[in-house]
């Protein structure tokens, strides 16, 4: 995330040098990658953990200064003058996919006057490596990493009956993108489109045919909320990747949506002219309330290991926008804010005081009493898998997820659903990932056998990925597989002694199997029976189990 040194001292007073600042954000927990001088303003690289994106805008990064130097933080204003005309009466938008478009908003702006920007928006934009286009297309990217929330402005005369429809894309649609790239869309993305014709990829870029020109006259500004794993989903399909989708895949503000609209709004009445339309067109769900968090005072020191004092931590946490419902001398209860989605527990407040309150003011020597965590019935199963598979002299192997096709084609007992494939090949055509462990045990045996390794007696303990209709995230299941070079007998052996050692009254059922992997002449499915249910099943060959 660039910052311009210049643009932060918008919000809050800077009268210490960027290093300082660099340092201190980073003690913070906002690694500084770098600063650069550009023209008389100063650039600094941050990086930006996945769990906030609040901070992916200047107003984020001002209000942690804010915090940390006790300086007051200068919202800008967004309180645009409207004129008599119902927006209802210019546009109008229908969301036919609430579930990938959550919230969608609109305003329109009639009679602006497209051309240059100022050169301090310019100036800004640079430091922050954005080219200037025009003074309306430049407010939009201005506010986007003012505050974090994307917004585009289409022309609204070239929206085909004036209106908007978010739904999803059809089979075999195509869309233009303002980088003048067409795109072949798929029923799982969400666009934006007129009457006719997709004119935005929701969340990704918009569409050349509805740019905002020098011929513009009228402007629909879209501020909108969309559902994250679609827009992650689409931008990586696509291999289309923006300013707005880095942002939607993170998760925004909700109360920023409309905020940011004024805000655009406001900037280009100032910079463009024009007249904005009453009211605000608004569909979709609305901002739901957080749930409230209690700190127990006692906690900061049980660990963090040093006393914080409540009126300390409740100030710090006041001041980060937490606002406090009650609290007495051995407990405060908060309502975090908006923009802040990754506080939700306890422990999250806790982090928050020690970061603002300083981890360097925790000595490196002080004692925090600790307490011995209990293993899940998993990790207890696993280690008495892997004992009784090494005490068969097995060794574990350690594969990739993905595989080639002709590897995942090879062998799928569990479903024949086509498996997901990865946009990015871990290695050399290795795509699929993969819904059967042997597979790889198999490509492992290849490797040994090849190096002329007498004894090859391999298993693994991974997961498998099962694909699911519409969309859905796959099933991961923790499956066991082995390999080995021993004959049906001694492998049968091997599976039941492993059985005997998770449970003695468990027995085997051996049937008849027809896979194409294996030879059905050597070749058996094992069924697991505990009392009287079957359990589980496996195939067995000569070759794998």
């Amino acid at each position: 995330m660039l910052v311009s040194w210049d643009w932060l001292n918008q919000y809050v007073k800077l009268d210490m040098t960027p290093a300082e600042v660099a340092e201190r954000l980073m003690m913070a927990g906002l690694n500084h990658e770098e600063t650069h001088e550009i023209g008389h303003d100063f650039a600094i690289n941050l990086e930006v953990t996945s769990n906030r994106p609040d901070c992916l805008g200047h107003l984020g990064i001002a209000r942690e200064i804010s915090v940390l130097w006790n300086r007051p933080l200068v919202l800008p204003p967004a309180e645009p003058a409207a004129s008599a005309t119902p927006v209802d009466n210019l546009t109008q938008v229908q969301v036919d996919n609430p579930g990938q478009c959550l919230r969608y908003t609109a305003r329109v702006i009639r009679g602006v006057r497209v051309g240059p920007s100022p050169k301090w928006l310019v100036n800004r934009l640079a430091t922050v490596g954005i080219a200037a286009i025009n003074n309306v297309v430049d407010i939009t990217n201005y506010v986007l990493l003012e505050c974090g929330q994307p917004l585009h402005a289409f022309d609204l005369a070239r929206l085909n009956g004036r209106r908007i429809i978010v739904r999803q894309a059809r089979a075999g649609e195509t869309f233009l993108a303002i980088n003048h790239k067409t795109y072949a869309l798929d029923e799982t993305m969400c666009v934006i489109a007129d009457a006719q014709r997709a004119v935005g990829l929701g969340g990704v870029m918009g569409g050349a045919e509805t740019e905002v020109t020098e011929r513009t006259t009228e402007l629909l500004i879209e501020s909108a909320e969309f559902d994250p794993l679609t827009i992650r989903n689409t931008a990586r399909k696509l291999n289309l990747h923006s300013d707005s989708s880095y942002r939607f895949e993170r998760g925004l503000d909700p109360q920023g949506v409309d905020w940011a609209s004024r805000r655009t709004c406001q900037l280009i009445l100032e910079l463009a002219g024009g007249e904005l339309a009453d009211g605000l067109i608004d569909v979709g769900r609305k901002p739901t309330p957080r749930e409230p968090i209690t700190l127990r005072f006692g906690q900061l020191r049980r660990i963090l290991g040093i006393d914080v004092e409540s009126k300390v931590a409740q100030k710090i946490l006041f001041a980060l926008g937490n606002r406090e419902l009650r609290a007495d001398p051995e407990r405060v209860e908060v309502m975090p804010p908006s923009w802040r989605r990754d506080l939700t527990r306890e422990i999250d407040l806790v982090e928050e005081v020690a970061r603002i309150h300083g981890y360097e003011k925790i000595p490196e020597d002080v004692r925090v009493p600790m307490a011995t965590s209990h293993r899940t019935q998993t990790d207890r199963v696993l280690e008495k898998v892997r004992q009784a598979l090494n005490a068969a002299e097995f060794d574990e192997a350690m594969t990739l997820s993905v595989v080639e096709e002709p590897w995942s084609d090879a062998f799928s007992p569990w479903t024949d659903a086509a498996p997901l494939r990865s946009s990015t090949p871990v290695l050399r055509r290795a795509d699929r990932l993969r819904r059967s462990l042997v597979p790889s045990l198999l490509g492992a045996r290849q490797t040994n056998e090849s190096l002329a390794n007498p004894v090859i007696e391999l298993f693994e303990i991974a997961h498998i990925y099962l694909p699911q209709s519409g969309g859905a995230l796959p099933i991961e299941e923790l499956t066991l597989g082995l390999t080995s070079g021993g004959d049906y007998l001694a492998v049968k052996g091997v599976v039941e002694g492993l059985l005997s050692a998770l449970n003695p009254h468990a027995r085997l059922e051996v049937q008849a199997t027809r896979q194409e992997l294996f030879d059905a002449r050597q070749a058996a499915e094992l069924r697991v029976r505990a009392g009287n249910q079957p359990a589980a099943a496996t195939g067995l060959s000569r070759q794998s189990c």
